[in-house]
């Protein structure tokens, strides 16, 4: 599993761009493009943290499942921010996989220079769970401001690409499975 993080950032900043995520996701939501999270109950934030770790747990093994290990050696370190509670995580590949036990430093998301920024993917819960249920493809998340990735230009590529290439993937497997 990837890194869960439970970091303090000062002043309750996860990223500046959480809210147009989540004005974005919630117009998704009104538009039925993508379910509504279950939010009632005395234990709704607790639910919502699991099912936050449990998507960040199935972006690692679709991306361990559709690169190979030099593909996934060659990804920059990266982190997941789930809008929703705030749930963080953080992806560091190894010959084996993505490391679990990584204490990585607090994200940088305020830095001036956005090439002194830590690459981030900032989305909601839902969006990436339905874009991991194959409900939305890689390039709708962005167009409607439901994935949002912020760092150095190059790197953001990067990991937009890889995106692009595990959704193919996924779609290349589905298509050979009788």
């Amino acid at each position: 599993m990837c890194a869960i993080c439970d970091f303090k950032i000062e002043f309750s900043v996860g990223h500046p761009q959480a809210l147009t995520v989540a004005v974005a996701t919630r117009k998704a939501i009104e538009a039925g493009l993508l379910r509504e999270p279950d939010v009632e109950g005395a234990l709704a934030q607790a639910r919502l943290r699991m099912t936050a770790v449990d998507t960040l747990n199935g972006l690692q093994g679709v991306i361990q499942d559709a690169l190979s290990v030099d593909e996934l050696l060659a990804l920059p370190d990266f982190y997941v921010l789930l809008i929703e509670n705030d749930t963080w995580g953080f992806f560091h590949a190894t010959t084996e996989g993505f490391d679990p036990d990584i204490v990585p430093d607090i994200p940088n998301v305020l830095a001036d220079n956005v090439d002194e920024r830590s690459l981030v993917v900032v989305t909601s819960q839902v969006a990436l769970q339905a874009w991991l249920d194959e409900e939305l493809e890689t390039s709708r998340l962005t167009t409607d401001s439901l994935l949002f990735v912020d760092g150095p230009l190059h790197q953001r590529d990067e990991l937009l690409s890889m995106l692009r290439a595990t959704a193919m993937a996924d779609v290349k497997q589905a298509a050979t499975i009788p």
